[in-house]
């Protein structure tokens, strides 16, 4: 029954106003198959939950290693980051007085997050706004992401996903009969800095822009202007040649 499959998530965001039309209930999804070095959510990387560290909210009182049921060390100063072999227990994470500690990753239903979004249908209708699921990335947890906006369109809800574009062309043709709006990503236009900036070839991500493109999917082009990676006049013109070469 597709409201009982399953996701990890890692937020989820009732007023976001940024990823859409209109008020929007955004979802973030854990795992992301790009390395961006300038990555704003580092903890959507990891398809797993994980402990999280705040270093400006830790006051580096040693209490999460001391309580640690598994005998966690770390070298001095005490340093949270060293979590090999943690079984996400969640002690530390309670006596951190500090909360400079989270665990980031929660499984959840499509159902629930389809309900949750029901309830909201009020300022949807009167904002002109809906659902965004992004990461991460969605298409990391393509049947999921596939549920989730399936319920939501069945109730009437506008649905969006913000993708790098980086999935084989099966997820995104499928994501795409349930998806009213794309915000595509597109990073750099050059293979060669794609692939430094992010790990990953930038080729998979410009055939499925133009098939999406050539689909007729309702589609945003979107670029993270990253000083010192992106942002010269020249990378900008030819970005916005790509995406014109393509079809938006």
């Amino acid at each position: 029954m597709i409201r009982s499959v399953e996701g990890l998530i890692f937020a989820l965001d009732e007023t976001a106003t940024h990823d859409g039309p209109g008020l929007r209930m955004t979802v973030y999804f854990k795992g992301c198959p790009l390395r961006c070095i300038w990555c704003h959510s580092p903890e959507s990387v990891s398809p797993k939950p994980e402990v999280v560290w705040y270093q400006t909210r830790c006051v580096r009182c040693g209490r999460c290693v001391e309580v640690c049921p598994e005998g966690l060390r770390s070298f001095e100063p005490v340093d949270p980051r060293d979590r090999s072999g943690c079984r996400l227990c969640g002690i530390c994470v309670e006596e951190c007085p500090s909360g400079a500690l989270e665990i980031k990753g929660k499984l959840v239903s499509a159902g629930e997050i389809a309900d949750h979004a029901m309830q909201l249908i009020p300022f949807f209708r009167r904002s002109g706004g809906g659902v965004t699921l992004t990461g991460g990335e969605p298409t990391f947890q393509a049947d999921f992401a596939y549920a989730v906006l399936a319920l939501c369109r069945q109730a009437g809800i506008h649905t969006a996903i913000e993708t790098c574009g980086y999935a084989p062309w099966e997820k995104l043709e499928r994501l795409a009969s349930v998806t009213d709006l794309f915000l595509f990503d597109l990073k750099h236009p050059d293979d060669e800095m794609h692939r430094r900036y992010t790990g990953v070839s930038n080729r998979l991500i410009l055939e499925n822009l133009a098939r999406l493109i050539e689909s007729g999917a309702e589609l945003v082009v979107r670029v993270p202007l990253i000083p010192g990676c992106n942002d010269s006049p020249s990378t900008v013109k030819a970005t916005g040649l790509k995406a014109l070469e393509l079809g938006a």
